[in-house]
């Protein structure tokens, strides 16, 4: 057996000599080919290239992947941590607004009056409780669907609708969402509460709280949220008659008590009284949200009126002097802030699209939806402004604004959890609903002092579709690629192991013996066809011999050598002096390609190695014959061909 060194054969010092002389006719043979020399760093780093181009675009996936979740992490740690951005946060930029009792004006004709008309101190001292006797409503009673009116096949289908419809809210379907837009004087549809393992679960003893109250102030903050602002600016009479109250979660209780926060015995953080909410229904927070939000009359079954208030705001003004101005003395049953800056439900969800607070996807059922439904593109509906900013809600609790409602937290589960999408649709399909005030982004001002979000809460928001999708994709191609290197890598070879980038090695060239290995009889060497030579005559020498592993002449045979040789002067430069080495072992296959146009009657003769097949693919170099037996009674030769052999994807190396 050989390998790379194993079968050559030390050279001498006659040997050295002539290779001094080969190296000298190599380089002087380049200096005609100066441009293979110039552009070999080139063609180097092409081949490079071409061979590892599967791990360079797999290392450039890895990056971006880690550049994506590095920026998710920058993201998800200035969320939690506003100061450390760099940036100030909207808290820090509008907590100058905290506890300002100043009221808010605007210029109306020339004269320049409070936005929020409210009675004067001494009278807010005397305000009591309006009782309201029914002014005639269509709608006299709701009942609100639970479990018990459905069948068990129905609650199935609530726990597997792929929706975001549950055990909270029931599994409303189109046909029950069309049926409760019918006005009649017992309305039955779903509103919450649906099953008693469905969720948002208070205490018995807030619940016992909750049932004593006759007007309510409420906020919430669930996932971490927003800090508690304490309302400022009622009178003593509103103190006593109005109850303050914040639903939070565990996440938004630890996290305040963690900042020094804690609830009294008495179950309050200054006036307001705290629920601790339970088992949440919705994974996304906002949608928990609107649970206290729009559904205060689930809540507070006793109450007769509620004021909502953002957990971004501080509420600042007397709640009793709030329903007088903006309910009793408009003779209205629903007070909602009016959308600053845009009118048409249209151009919302435009909006929402583009500052990413909700899906493409999910906006475009919801408008298709609602234009399948004829929803008029007015950006006013009964004289009053379509769209809302839903900061702010004051309302009395009677049937049709209970209605109303229902039918607002229904369309937000079924579609998004943007409310402002919905509100004009359900204001325009409940046309009964007039007595609407949607007081203007001014009045909100006077009533609240806006101080922003703090956080964003700990849910999976709107625009995490969107990043998921680039992280999911990221990882896809990363394992794409992965897959194609470790194919590359562990898939099968040839059985052979490739030759390094300098390839020595000495073979014979023999007339005859008796076969060794695989090659049979009719293999076996033949005599060399002397060339005709009569006074200068051409002739040719075509041949066929063995190659052995060593100079004797039972040495193990290890291919074939065939070539054409024209050694006439006149064909010194030809093209058909070519020789074939054909190896065929367990460890090489292949063969050699040697081309010579300098033939000369010499002792030893240096060609030119210029391809080659299997494992000599492509291989460049030198082959040196040299003549070391002469068994002049059978006229049979034998010459040692040593190889010396490079490959294209490495640099040149002069033989040494």
């Amino acid at each position: 057996m050989f390998n790379n060194n194993s079968v050559s054969i030390s050279v001498s010092d006659d040997e050295s000599n002539d290779l001094n002389r080969i190296r000298a006719r190599t380089r002087r043979k380049r200096k005609k080919l100066s441009h293979r020399t110039t552009y070999e760093l080139p063609r180097h780093v092409l081949r490079l290239f071409v061979r590892y181009w599967v791990v360079l675009v797999f290392l450039l996936a890895v990056v971006l992947l880690v550049f994506e979740s590095t920026r998710i992490g920058i993201k998800s740690s200035v969320l939690k941590n506003p100061d450390s951005s760099g940036k100030e946060s909207p808290s820090k930029k509008n907590e100058g607004n905290l506890n300002r009792l100043d009221p808010t004006t605007k210029v109306i004709g020339g004269v320049r009056q409070r936005c929020l008309k409210l009675l004067p101190p001494e009278e807010l001292e005397h305000l009591d409780i309006l009782e309201r006797k029914d002014s005639g409503t269509p709608v006299k009673r709701v009942v609100y669907l639970t479990d018990a009116d459905v069948s068990m096949g129905e609650m199935k289908a609530v726990r597997g609708n792929g929706t975001r419809f549950n055990l909270f809210t029931g599994n409303q379907t189109f046909a029950e969402r069309e049926n409760s837009f019918q006005v009649r004087e017992t309305v039955s549809l779903h509103c919450g509460f649906f099953n008693e393992n469905g969720g948002f679960r208070i205490s018995d003893k807030d619940k016992r709280f909750m049932q004593t109250c006759e007007v309510v102030v409420s906020t919430c903050a669930f996932g971490g949220g927003d800090n508690l602002y304490e309302p400022i600016g009622m009178s003593k009479a509103s103190s006593q008659k109005v109850c303050y109250v914040a639903f939070w979660d565990e996440v938004t209780l630890a996290t305040q008590e963690a900042e020094g926060h804690k609830i009294d015995e008495n179950d309050h953080i200054g006036k307001w009284r705290i629920v601790i909410v339970k088992d949440l229904p919705f994974t996304d927070q906002r949608l928990n949200g609107k649970i206290p939000k729009m559904l205060a009359h689930r809540l507070f079954p006793d109450a007769k009126y509620s004021i909502w208030v953002d957990s971004k705001s501080q509420f600042r003004r007397d709640p009793l002097g709030v329903l007088d101005a903006l309910l009793w003395r408009t003779n209205s049953v629903l007070a909602i802030s009016e959308h600053g800056a845009r009118s048409s439900v249209y151009d919302e969800a435009k909006a929402v699209v583009k500052k990413h607070k909700a899906t493409p996807e999910e906006v475009e059922v919801q408008i298709n939806q609602y234009r399948h439904d004829k929803l008029p593109e007015d950006k006013r509906f009964n004289g009053k402004k379509a769209l809302s900013e839903a900061s702010v809600i004051v309302r009395e609790h009677t049937p049709l604004t209970n209605l109303f409602m229902c039918l607002w937290f229904n369309e937000v589960v079924r579609f998004t959890s943007r409310d402002q999408l919905s509100f004009p649709y359900v204001l325009w399909r409940l046309k009964v609903l007039k007595n609407i005030n949607m007081f203007p982004v001014c009045t909100r001002k006077d009533l609240v002092n806006s101080i922003g979000h703090l956080e964003t809460p700990l849910c999976i928001s709107y625009s995490s579709p969107i990043m998921l999708t680039r992280i999911i994709f990221l990882i896809a191609v990363a394992t794409a690629f992965l897959v194609v290197l470790l194919l590359a890598l562990f898939s099968p070879v040839p059985d052979y192991d490739p030759p390094g980038s300098f390839f020595s090695f000495s073979l014979y060239v023999q007339q005859t013996h008796t076969p060794s290995s695989s090659y049979s009889s009719r293999r076996s060497s033949q005599h060399i066809a002397q060339p005709h030579s009569h006074g200068g005559g051409k002739g040719a020498l075509i041949f066929r011999r063995t190659l052995t592993e060593g100079p004797e002449n039972n040495s193990r045979i290890v291919g074939k050598a065939e070539g054409f040789i024209i050694p006439h002067e006149d064909f010194a430069n030809s093209d058909f002096n070519v020789i074939y080495l054909t190896l065929e072992t367990p460890e090489y296959t292949g063969s050699v390609s040697i081309r010579s146009r300098d033939m000369a009657h010499k002792l030893k003769e240096v060609m030119e190695v210029v391809g080659g097949t299997g494992a000599f693919a492509f291989a460049r170099g030198i082959a040196m014959f040299n003549e070391i037996d002469d068994h002049e009674e059978e006229a049979v030769t034998t010459y040692r061909v040593k190889l010396l052999l490079r490959f294209p994807h490495t640099s040149h190396v002069d033989p040494q």
